[in-house]
């Protein structure tokens, strides 16, 4: 009994047992592609480098960064890097106290100092006792490391912290000795996983195999979006995929079955994290351009004028220094591309996230340049929006109520006749012509565009000097590019025009 009761007896003072380390996470459904290797090797190397103790890994969402870095993770713990590894989420809204007891949970350390400076100590005493590597998930600001209790010493690497965000702002404020940027994954490596989570194998018939390609292309090498989908067609019917294709090709969202990640999700959480205002208009901005456009920055400033959401400024000049400040935040934040000299794209998946959440709020609607321009009309929904974009559409006549349109982008395409509408933005290429009934398309116009007009269009703009028309007291900008048949303009004269807005030649 008296041994029984020497047994019974516990250090009041003892550890908590740490939990299990980096084995705890499963490798299921991960595959280390060779366009994540360099990532991978890059991240492994750093965290060898004695000097190295702040490590970035950014992308955007959906290319599985989080994954990546558990398997980096694995790895470091198989080699001895690190005599404890351990993984935070942090969030857009960091929760000091929700972040310290994620840590200290899998140090095996119990908080149980009563303010926040005494809780940052104990854990800041722990993580200096010998060498821990910290992986910090879903960073979308800048850390205060010493209120968290994170120890950062650049001479000595005890906590080396890898920060997994989706800003690049965030590495180089954190100073980030090394940031790392991960690939999308190539044709090849897509279509393997596809195959992977949609289960298609040599035995699944020609029809479903010529479907499936399509889908994988329509993913355009974000993992989310091909583990997401594969999963969600898997063992469905051709007419299943068929439909789920035909919605990829309109960038509308799938039904996501639950227990899924919608890759939209991940996508849409950048732009609502976005602080600036600016910012996401320009963002919605863009998605009136068909995929892989390159967009002139320059053409995408004049359109935010139109829209009026360029803010109030006293010049050009100054509203167009906000507008590249909007870009360089959309950019930074991976939603925007850097395209060459003055030009941005956008990813298709990100730009089916934009048309959705414009096309949600009334804000744009693209027409495929595969549409028939009868079948936009048809859609009722087409009545509520502010901008529409047609590319290479034949023939058609455009609805005449269309009430709330601010912005109308004719690019390549043979209108018949319109109505009036408050702001139109013409971009006309060569072997496009333009009818004299569009004077009635510009009565309220702000913004004329008109681009490459020749092959046997007259040398004067006829429509500006129509009876009854107050296109000239409206316009605040004529932007003519290289029409070269255009050989005179007559005088403008507007004295009831309040307008201070610009004019702009290029090779008339």
């Amino acid at each position: 009994m008296a041994q029984l009761n020497q047994n019974s007896k516990f250090d009041p003072f003892s550890k908590i047992p740490e939990l299990p380390g980096m084995n705890y996470y499963s490798s299921k459904g991960f595959v280390l592609f060779e366009s994540k290797k360099s990532s991978y090797n890059k991240l492994l190397e750093a965290l060898k480098e004695e000097s190295v103790c702040m490590v970035g890994l950014v992308r955007i969402g959906g290319l599985g960064k989080t994954a990546l870095a558990k398997e980096v993770g694995k790895e470091a713990e198989k080699l001895k890097l690190f005599e404890k590894i351990v993984i935070a989420t942090v969030s857009e809204t960091p929760n000091i106290r929700s972040i310290q007891a994620q840590i200290s949970d899998q140090l095996g350390l119990k908080l149980e100092e009563e303010s926040d400076i005494g809780k940052a100590r104990r854990l800041s005493e722990r993580l200096s006792e010998g060498t821990t590597f910290l992986i910090l998930d879903d960073v979308g600001e800048n850390l205060d490391f010493e209120s968290l209790g994170i120890p950062i010493n650049e001479n000595k690497k005890g906590c080396g912290v890898l920060q997994i965000t989706w800003k690049r702002e965030v590495c180089t404020s954190m100073q980030c000795q090394c940031t790392v940027e991960l690939n999308l994954l190539t044709g090849e490596e897509a279509w393997t996983l596809f195959k992977l989570y949609a289960k298609i194998t040599d035995d699944s018939t020609y029809a479903l195999k010529g479907v499936a390609t399509k889908i994988v292309d329509e993913c355009k090498g974000l993992p989310i979006a091909i583990v997401t989908v594969g999963s969600t067609l898997r063992e469905k019917t051709l007419k299943d995929w068929k439909l789920a294709l035909s919605r990829l090709q309109d960038s509308k969202p799938l039904v996501i079955p639950k227990g899924l990640r919608s890759p939209n999700a991940f996508l849409q959480l950048s732009y609502d994290n976005l602080k600036d205002e600016l910012a996401k208009s320009f963002f919605l901005l863009c998605s009136i351009f068909p995929e892989d456009y390159e967009i002139d920055l320059e053409d995408l400033f004049r359109f935010g004028r139109g829209l009026r959401i360029t803010g109030t400024f006293e010049t050009i000049e100054e509203a167009r220094e906000e507008m590249l400040l909007a870009v360089g935040i959309l950019m930074d934040s991976c939603l925007l591309l850097h395209a060459g000299n003055e030009k941005v794209k956008m990813h298709d998946m990100v730009r089916d996230v934009a048309l959705w959440i414009a096309s949600e709020r009334g804000q744009a609607i693209l027409a495929s340049t595969a549409k028939d321009l009868r079948a936009v009309i048809k859609d009722e929904t087409i009545k509520d929006k502010r901008a529409i974009s047609l590319w290479d559409l034949k023939n058609g006549q455009l609805s005449n109520e269309l009430k709330k349109l601010k912005v109308l982008d004719l690019y390549n395409c043979r209108i018949k006749e319109n109505n009036a509408y408050e702001m139109v933005l013409i971009n006309a290429p060569a072997k496009s012509f333009i009818p004299l009934a569009i004077k009635d398309l510009l009565l309220g116009a702000e913004c004329l565009r008109l681009r490459n007009l020749q092959g046997g269009y007259k040398s004067v703009i006829p429509f500006m000097d129509q009876q009854g028309s107050n296109l000239v007291d409206c316009l605040k900008a004529l932007i003519i590019y290289e029409c070269t048949m255009l050989t005179s303009l007559h005088a403008i004269h507007a004295p009831n025009s309040r307008a201070t807005g610009e004019a702009n030649s290029r090779r008339m």
